[in-house]
């Protein structure tokens, strides 16, 4: 990486600023700084980190909690053994969504504590919460005087779409309550939906993995078993994905423009074109024609005419969010560049996966400290960019303007840390 020894050039001091870092340059707002500007002058907030953390506690035992519910009375009734060939069958699917969520969040990552929080709360305590509501829900939608057909179809095309998906949901808001810098782009609210949606098709796939083995044992045949893995395990690892993804671009969109209008509306409609996916998808069965002699053909024809163009869209959209998200990180850190903290290579090393890895590289010859600094300096230079094209959507705050200095102050850091250990102590 070029220019990581020392601090930026020198840059001219916005006129009447006196929010000087106090060493090596002043803090000058590259492009539009009177959208920028120093904010309102609020009464400082006195930071409790204790309250963070036991909220953090809070919630961590509040899942615990929850997993061991969920584990005694759900799974544990299914019997050891057969739980444990339908926990190994499931890691199938989830490791498939884990994959891609993966590859998507990689280019601009989010915390790892984050990430696994979603995960845990779409395996435990979504799925939890539907087991709860559902009886009530279906209680209340189902008539007096009904037969077995209509309470199924009842429980799979109304009570599942609408309690899952507002479940699954519900952890988004948690994330968006808990921190705008979790969620503050399209693609930071696909991630988090996706792991929520991947962690309750997960606990839902050991329930249905365990059944259709308690029934392959039954019948005697295995083929029970594998026709269910084959449909859901395959075919279908990411249709919770999906349907909770839309609420999540939606809240994304909302985040990033700072909106509250936009996260009513966006996050309602994103939830409510999920629930119709969702009934769209499990309504299939009661409305596919059977063929005895090929009982998977009907399905297997709307699944190719219907699903699959679906699903394509839905990787078409955060494939473009991919390649938008490259455009801004390179427009608002060319912004910065020309103020003078970084270069032209620089920029270009930061918008490229390939050069950031032979940069991380590069400075693991140097050791693991090193490597470490030059990781957090491009995770860092990544948020600056990002937090900077969601602040020239709204009005900028003091809290914005910090959050602006302290990863300017963490790049600087890093780049002298990298300068020492990288620079030669003897010139050769």
């Amino acid at each position: 990486m070029t220019s990581t020894t020392g601090a930026p050039p020198q840059s001219v001091p916005a006129q009447g600023r006196d929010d000087a870092y106090g060493y090596d340059v002043e803090r000058v707002d590259p492009r539009a700084p009177e959208q920028m500007g120093p904010g309102t002058a609020g009464r400082p907030r006195r930071r409790r980190p204790w309250v963070r953390w036991a909220l953090f506690a809070l919630s961590f035992l509040c899942l615990a909690a929850a997993a061991i519910a969920l584990y005694f009375f759900v799974i544990l009734p299914l019997g050891f053994g057969t739980s444990l060939v339908a926990f190994t069958a499931a890691l199938v699917p989830v490791a498939i969504v884990l994959a891609a969520v993966w590859w998507i969040d990689r280019y601009t990552p989010q915390p790892r504590m984050s990430l696994v929080s979603a995960f845990a709360w779409g395996a435990i305590g979504s799925v939890l919460l539907t087991l709860w509501f559902g009886g009530f829900f279906t209680a209340w939608i189902t008539p007096s005087q009904t037969d077995q057909l209509i309470d199924s179809f009842l429980g799979a095309v109304v009570q599942a779409p609408v309690v899952e998906e507002a479940m699954k949901s519900a952890g988004l808001l948690f994330l968006l309550v808990w921190g705008r810098r979790y969620i503050a782009g399209p693609i930071d609210g696909v991630v988090y939906a996706a792991l929520i949606g991947g962690g309750f098709a997960f606990t839902e796939n050991i329930l249905y993995f365990g059944s259709s083995f308690h029934q392959a044992q039954a019948a005697g045949e295995v083929e029970v078993f594998w026709q269910t893995f084959f449909l859901r395990g395959l075919l279908s690892p990411f249709a919770h994905v999906s349907f909770t993804a839309l609420c999540g671009l939606g809240l994304g969109i909302a985040a990033e423009r700072r909106s509250l209008m936009l996260y009513f509306g966006l996050g309602v409609g994103g939830l409510s074109l999920g629930m119709v996916l969702h009934a769209l998808w499990n309504g299939s069965t009661f409305f596919l024609p059977v063929d005895p002699e090929a009982p998977l053909a009907g399905f297997l024809r709307y699944y190719v005419t219907v699903q699959v163009p679906i699903f394509v869209l839905l990787v078409a959209i955060v494939l473009f969010l991919r390649l938008r998200e490259k455009r801004i990180l390179r427009r608002q850190l060319s912004e910065y560049g020309r103020a003078g903290w970084f270069s032209p290579a620089e920029v270009e090393l930061l918008v490229s996966m390939r050069r950031r890895r032979r940069a991380e590289r590069w400075a693991a010859r140097h050791g693991a400290v090193a490597r470490m600094a030059m990781r957090h300096l491009i995770r860092s230079s990544v948020a600056l960019g990002m937090e900077r094209h969601s602040v020239l959507f709204g009005k900028a705050t003091v809290k914005t303007r910090a959050r602006e200095r302290e990863l300017l102050e963490a790049i600087t850091a890093d780049r002298r840390l990298i300068g020492s250990l990288t620079a030669p102590v003897v010139r050769s």
